[in-house]
């Protein structure tokens, strides 16, 4: 659980309360890009996930995504006693978008078989990432956590009854927004509480510098052609003016 949802797990015992979280997918040229992730807590949130002295540091763990190379910024609590978290996770290539965002969403979270493709043609680099948000079938991932699985039944805690309550929750209080970012095109995709959104977002990119080196290719190969059937000529105007020399 401890992956994207866990940001959630500061409302989910708190009815009224909201969580907003940006996913953005930055894809650059040569296919390497950034995932962030923005959580916005509302002050009631805030407010309910530190009663009884807890802070949200010790209410939302996020020490398995900084060990696996996440930048995690500190809690910034605003004015507004609303609190706001930032994650970032640099990939070297397109085949790892689909690893860090598992390493955020886990078994349980909305974001489902996200991927990146970067063709390079003769004169045209196209990129896409598709996926899905589903928003219908979360889980709270809480029965399947065996550190907090065991410390809830040492206090007792009705497990299928809690997760239940939390799920209803999630679905009321969660709220996700996916940017996507890929050279030449940008969408946004949010779904609804309950609702499954496609994700699908490509685009294709005039390299000049591939067409200089094709334009470069084509002229040396006309040049060397050219050179080619100049000789032909005159290996053939040679071999007449020989034949039609007499023989003193």
């Amino acid at each position: 659980m401890r992956r994207l949802l866990a940001l959630s797990v500061c409302v989910l015992v708190l009815g009224g309360c909201k969580v907003d979280t940006t996913v953005s997918i930055d894809v650059r040229e040569d296919g390497s890009g950034t995932v962030t992730v923005r959580v916005v807590l509302d002050a009631e949130a805030v407010i309910e996930a530190e009663a009884g002295g807890a802070t949200l540091e010790e209410r939302v763990r996020l020490g398995d995504l900084e060990a696996a190379g996440w930048d995690v910024s500190a809690w910034n609590r605003r004015e507004d006693g609303s609190a706001r978290l930032r994650l970032a996770k640099e990939f070297a290539d397109a085949s790892d978008l689909a690893g860090v965002i598992s390493e955020l969403n886990g078994e349980h979270g909305p974001l489902r078989k996200v991927s990146l493709t970067r063709d390079e043609g003769l004169l045209f680099d196209s990129y896409r990432v598709k996926g899905v948000a589903d928003l219908s079938a979360l889980a709270t991932g809480v029965i399947t956590d065996p550190e907090l699985v065991a410390a809830l039944t040492a206090e007792q805690v009705d497990l299928t009854a809690l997760d239940q309550r939390l799920l209803d929750q999630i679905r009321e209080s969660f709220r996700l927004r996916i940017e996507v970012g890929v050279p030449g095109e940008s969408r946004a995709f949010t779904p609804e509480p309950g609702e499954k959104v496609e994700i699908n977002t490509s685009s294709s990119r005039f390299d000049p510098s591939r067409s200089l080196l094709t334009a470069g290719g084509a002229v040396f190969g006309g040049l060397a052609l050219f050179v080619y059937l100049t000789g032909r000529r005159r290996d053939r105007r040679r071999t007449r003016r020989n034949s039609t020399r007499r023989p003193e």
